[in-house]
């Protein structure tokens, strides 16, 4: 970008932009939170208890990614 949003005055000329057209500022809304943390924010429900017998919680262990195809 060249110009307001070139990387030396993003800051800056981010902030006048936004003085300028009344913009309201951007919070991140889940900033610090863990992915569990968010799901159950969003979904409404604890997202870590066993959904068969609805007591346990469930841990997460490890990803497993697919390997290459054959």
């Amino acid at each position: 970008h060249y110009g307001l949003l070139a990387n030396r005055n993003k800051k800056t000329k981010l902030k006048l932009c936004r003085k300028l057209t009344s913009s309201p500022v951007y919070k991140p809304k889940f900033e610090g939170l863990t992915t569990i943390e968010i799901l159950n924010i969003l979904l409404g429900k604890d997202v870590t208890v066993c959904p068969v017998c609805k007591k346990g919680k469930m841990k997460a262990m490890r990803s497993v990614y697919p390997g290459p195809s054959p």
